[in-house]
């Protein structure tokens, strides 16, 4: 079994034609870059993701990371026409104890410093295992408060660096992984949102790199995210 350990550091500093106006995605831009990388796994079967937020972390948090998993799938399947696949929905767990039989499970905590990998990890991650390329289980870490590159100053992220967090991270549980380029794309290491003022949207970028994944049909072995 391996394990993938995929963070996003936070510092200060031939697509498909939809046959609608797209809501959820936008064109690719910035054409510095033509394909996303990704990793070295794929899901081949229904995917269950659970949401645990710490005590103290306001409800907000779990909205906007279930917002990031619904902002996948509508862009999903708004890119392919289909509105029967890419099935993800989110759901909100009380306990860790009640994550047991979840394949994704999402963990909200107030601080950077309550990650089970800190020191090494101070801003969002997600960690997934799998064997022989066949991912069984994720767990995607968030968190509000998070530490500069600088490595002594907390920040507390506005709110669509936040969603920017979740979305990315979300990238990184069906399989992308970092552009080379480490400022503006979804799925960047590095958001500098003294140079944004929203969180970055899903393109046809990384649209067609989950296409030519999984096919236009996508999870039908299926990301069942409830």
């Amino acid at each position: 079994m391996l394990r993938a350990l995929l963070a996003l550091s936070l510092l200060l500093l031939l697509p498909v034609p939809a046959a609608f106006a797209a809501q959820y995605y936008q064109e690719q831009t910035d054409f510095s870059e033509t394909a996303v990388p990704t990793a070295e796994f794929l899901w081949d079967h229904d995917i269950h993701v659970c949401v645990f937020k710490e005590d103290g972390v306001p409800n907000k948090y779990y909205a906007w990371t279930k917002l990031a998993v619904q902002e996948w799938r509508q862009a999903l399947r708004e890119y392919t026409a289909n509105d029967k696949a890419w099935s993800m929905t989110a759901r909100y767990v009380t306990s860790e104890s009640q994550m047991g039989g979840c394949s994704v499970r999402a963990y909200i905590y107030d601080s950077y410093k309550d990650f089970p990998d800190y020191p090494e990890q101070t801003g969002a991650y997600t960690a997934v295992e799998y064997t022989n390329g066949v991912a069984e289980t994720a767990s995607v870490y968030l968190a509000p408060r998070v530490l500069h590159g600088d490595g002594t100053t907390e920040i507390d992220l506005p709110t669509y660096a936040f969603r920017n967090s979740a979305v990315h991270e979300v990238g990184h549980v069906l399989g992308l992984a970092h552009m080379a380029k480490q400022k503006g794309y979804l799925m960047s290491p590095i958001f500098d949102f003294f140079d944004n003022d929203d969180q970055l949207p899903i393109t046809t970028l990384e649209l067609q790199t989950l296409v030519e994944m999984y096919g236009e049909d996508g999870l039908d072995r299926t990301i069942s995210i409830l």
